[in-house]
């Protein structure tokens, strides 16, 4: 008479996956309306910027056009303290629209190019074992926190990130993960530009 003895414990097997196929299409399809969401808010964003810039740019000629008429006719008058007090205060208020102007102008920058270019390269390299869910852009370095079901899946996305328009010439300086309990791998890469040979020798 033979007897099977099973020697092998349930605790041997390997756990079952909670990611599956399903769960990551649809944070797929998720992640994709978000960015589109997130696309068109920015697009918002920038007209309400180019408005406010040609509302500036138009009150910044009259002022300009009124410092030099006062100018002119403080030439032709000779010296008066109201005239020339009114002249400075033109003079004034014509600086900080211009500073004003200059803040807009790098304001639309960062929303014309920082983020809706980074949505569509981001959309052109998603991966089903990857998922973003922080996205920070300050001047030349961006930050990108998210979770993946794959540790091998990071190293291949970020070299496809590096061939997108947007952060083609930048070099991911750090990159960490952690494992939380009962969570997917978090990670985050943080990209800071690639400075020129030229810029070193300076």
């Amino acid at each position: 008479m033979k007897l099977r003895v099973n020697l092998y414990s349930e605790s041997l097997f390997p756990p079952e996956l909670r990611l599956s196929f399903a769960r990551l299409t649809k944070a797929l399809v998720v992640l994709i309306g978000l960015l589109l969401i997130m696309t068109a808010v920015f697009w918002g964003l920038n007209s309400s910027l180019e408005a406010d810039k040609k509302q500036l740019m138009l009150v910044k000629q009259e002022l300009d056009a009124e410092k030099q008429d006062l100018e002119a006719a403080l030439a032709k008058r000779g010296p008066n303290a109201a005239l020339v007090a009114e002249v400075e205060l033109k003079a004034q208020q014509l600086e900080l629209k211009q500073k004003l102007f200059g803040k807009l102008n790098q304001q639309e920058m960062l929303t014309s190019f920082g983020y809706s270019p980074l949505m569509t390269d981001l959309a052109s390299v998603a991966d089903t074992k990857l998922w973003l869910n922080r996205i920070q852009v300050n001047e030349n370095r961006y930050i990108f926190e998210g979770f993946t079901s794959s540790p091998e899946g990071v190293p291949l996305w970020v070299d496809k990130l590096k061939n997108t328009t947007t952060l083609k010439g930048h070099a991911f300086a750090s990159m960490t993960m952690s494992l939380g309990e009962n969570q997917p791998l978090a990670f985050k890469l943080t990209s800071d530009a690639v400075t020129s040979d030229k810029e070193l020798v300076k």
